[in-house]
């Protein structure tokens, strides 16, 4: 999103820019990888990347078998456009294992956003020992490896196994390399095939944070297809054996991002009380969450958000939920002694908010770099290459707010903006911070520099690239049916209709 600004003068180009500053790919598919061993498959087989039935782009699966190893490379090439602005992303991730399926290793190379990211798995004497590096920086992990726990091979071998025409269901578990986790997987089938392909369902987690994802398996191949989700759009392979040259098509990242605005708010608008009408492509009103600046209400399928700086009655939170926004993860590295080191830097006397203000000060003066991702860094990577996007602020952000023990979560919503997507008055996907201050939560941009009440809350999160990837799924089945600022007798003033909206 947009920061401390330059004055643009080229709309087209400034709606680049947005879109390669504030749609970041939710997804580790990834740019420019660091060459790889030489790799002499003796079976390679070729699927294409497919969007509502449009293929943008590649996969090549080869498999090489070394007398009592099993080695597998799997190395996909996406076609990517913003407004004319077009590039190829790609990524790559090896596996090797004994011929009856034991894993031995994995590696996944991406360079999704500034920095390039490679982790390494190898899998010895019951144990999982990792080496994740981002840039100049190396995490290193140890984790149990269960018996259960299969990759690319020996999962292939696993379904190949099961029946085509009845259901059935396995549970396996899985490195999570970008989590440094071991994940419990149960996939499953009901018999039903589409064309060449046998749809399966991949659930993790348990009771209501199940997620599932839906996965097919090539009956000519003989090998599961990947499926990703790119700035909330699902992308399907499907096996190709003929005609499976590189798709010269690029797919729009904009595309079904950027919702119009019923309502066109001048500057002194967006400081007062606004109410907004939402509704979901579901049968049901979309459920947006209430937070101290933010009441929804629900009528029918519409959701009523108002927004102000204390609209909302949110619940105080637990010392667990607290504890939680205190620590560090996977993509808000707090305890890292580079970001703790900036921290300190920044530290400042006083009440929380003036903290805070200081801290976004600060991440806008770091963050000098080049505005533009097409890619989900971390708070970390964020800090070393100073660039980003409005992820890469709301990150480091929270990293930094964390390291000096506020608790600090990262959101995601819309936020109105009328320059930088060449579309008018919209409403764009954003992420920003709310910090606890002792008795309410509260919100501070550092990607916009200030925060307004034309920001819509859609989710709240730990800051990682699934969230993202949620949020904008969520934007992609979302429309804003009406809007207005609120009068001193709390009716809605609806007037000043966006010319897009008449």
């Amino acid at each position: 999103m947009p920061i401390t600004a330059t004055v643009r003068t080229a709309a087209r180009a400034a709606a680049v820019r947005f879109a390669r500053r504030c749609i970041p790919l939710a997804l580790a598919i990834a740019g420019a990888l660091p060459s790889s061993p030489a790799f002499a498959a003796t079976a390679a087989q070729i699927a294409l990347i497919e969007q509502d039935g449009v293929s943008y782009g590649r996969i090549l699966f080869e498999r090489r078998e070394d007398g009592a190893t099993v080695r597998t490379r799997e190395q996909s090439r996406l076609g990517i456009s913003a407004l004319g602005a077009r590039e190829w992303r790609s990524s790559e991730r090896l596996s090797s294992e004994t011929a009856d399926g034991r894993p031995l290793s994995q590696t996944q190379r991406s360079a999704s956003g500034p920095a390039v990211v490679q982790a390494d798995a190898r899998i010895r004497d019951g144990a999982i020992r990792l080496v994740r590096r981002e840039g100049a920086h190396v995490r290193r992990d140890v984790l149990a490896a269960p018996p259960d726990l299969l990759v690319d091979a020996g999962l292939q071998r696993r379904i190949a196994a099961q029946p085509t025409d009845r259901p059935w269901r396995f549970a396996y578990s899985e490195i999570d390399l970008t989590a440094a986790r071991v994940v419990a997987v149960r996939l499953s089938s009901s018999g039903v095939a589409d064309g060449d392909r046998l749809e399966l369902l991949r659930e993790t987690g348990e009771a209501d944070t199940v997620q599932r994802q839906r996965l097919y398996w090539s009956l000519a191949q003989r090998r599961l297809l990947p499926s990703w989700e790119i700035a909330g759009a699902r992308f399907d392979s499907r096996a190709c054996s003929a005609g499976c040259d590189e798709p010269a098509r690029y797919y729009d990242l904009l595309g079904g991002l950027a919702l119009p605005s019923p309502y066109r708010f001048p500057a002194a608008a967006r400081r007062r009380t606004l109410r907004y009408v939402i509704e979901s492509d579901g049968a049901t009103a979309p459920a947006l969450p209430v937070t101290n600046e933010q009441a929804v209400a629900l009528r029918g399928r519409r959701s009523v958000v108002t927004v102000c700086a204390d609209c909302g009655a949110e619940a105080a939170p637990d010392a667990e939920a607290l504890a939680r926004y205190r620590a560090a993860n996977a993509w808000v590295q707090s305890d890292h002694p580079a970001l703790r080191a900036l921290a300190r830097e920044a530290r400042a006397n006083g009440s929380t908010e003036a903290r805070m203000h200081k801290l976004v000060r600060f991440v806008q003066n770091t963050m000098s770099g080049d505005r533009r991702s097409l890619g989900y860094a971390s708070a970390l990577q964020a800090a070393e290459s100073r660039s980003g996007d409005c992820t890469e602020f709301a990150l480091l952000l929270a990293a930094l707010a964390r390291a000096q023990q506020i608790p600090a979560r990262v959101v995601g919503g819309l936020v109105y903006s009328s320059h930088f997507t060449g579309k008018g008055e919209v409403f764009s996907p954003h992420a920003w911070v709310q910090v606890w201050n002792g008795s309410r939560w509260i919100s501070f941009d550092a990607g916009l520099g200030d925060f307004d009440s034309t920001h819509i809350v859609l989710a709240i999160g730990d800051g990682s690239a699934g969230d993202y990837a949620g949020l904008l799924r969520q934007v992609r089945s979302l429309r804003l049916v009406d809007a207005g600022v609120i009068a001193g007798n709390g009716e809605s003033e609806i007037g000043n209709r966006s010319s897009a909206q008449r």
